[in-house]
């Protein structure tokens, strides 16, 4: 429908998989209604790359820019939704022959549907063999001119990247210092391809390396 709004931030909460190593998410209610308290306040704990995030470029990058010193414009704007039918990798062939290849060309904002999403990945335990995005296809995007890439999963990076590819983050790498956003951790399922208008707000987190980010989609299919 015309118009119509879609969050594919995925909800916070003590079930939510996380990335191995990184801080579980904790949330607790000190305060509660229904214990008798005067009103509900809850605790949170997590780590700035929990669920949806986006990751700044001091991620990877010594000398790059912190969370709140960077521009906000990449993340509101037309982008493209692409579905990818590889179970495993979002790769330069499937690319170039997908039927969004035209709209490809011309999008700054690429999000990609993949299994993850269809497996509604953020109610499932970790996995280790999410579709990620391939390194040889995020230079193809930087080539294209693309200014952020979104995944439906934790990481656009394979867990097993190192063994795959022979380096540590390579995809990571190929984005950040050609200085393309990443958004991280969205769900698209019941999204169809195509182009919205897409609002991502992270928390403006002082020095943040990244942030978890309210993630919206406008339909702007006629």
């Amino acid at each position: 429908m015309p118009g119509a709004i879609y969050d594919i931030s995925v909800p916070i909460s003590n079930q939510l998989p996380c990335w191995p190593g990184d801080p579980s998410v904790q949330v607790e209610r000190p305060l509660d209604l229904q214990n008798g308290d005067p009103v509900t306040v809850s605790f949170l704990k997590m780590g700035s790359h929990t669920g949806t995030h986006v990751d700044a470029f001091s991620h990877f990058k010594p000398d790059g820019k912190s969370l709140d010193e960077m521009d906000l414009s990449p993340y509101i704007g037309k982008a493209l939704v692409v579905e990818i039918e590889d179970p495993e990798k979002i790769t330069l062939g499937e690319l170039q022959r997908n039927p969004s290849f035209l709209d490809l060309r011309k999008a700054e904002r690429v999000l990609f549907k993949t299994g993850n999403s269809r497996s509604n990945w953020h109610t499932q335990p970790f996995n280790e063999h999410f579709c990620h995005l391939n390194p040889h296809a995020a230079d193809f995007l930087v080539e294209l001119g693309v200014k952020l890439v979104g995944v439906d999963y934790l990481s656009v990076e394979g867990f097993h990247a190192k063994t795959l590819y022979g380096e540590d983050a390579p995809t990571h790498h190929r984005l950040l210092e050609a200085g393309v956003y990443i958004v991280e951790g969205l769900n698209l399922n019941g999204v169809k391809p195509g182009w919205y208008d897409m609002i991502c707000l992270p928390l403006k987190l002082k020095d943040g390396d990244g942030a978890p980010a309210r993630v919206v989609l406008r339909d702007t299919h006629l």
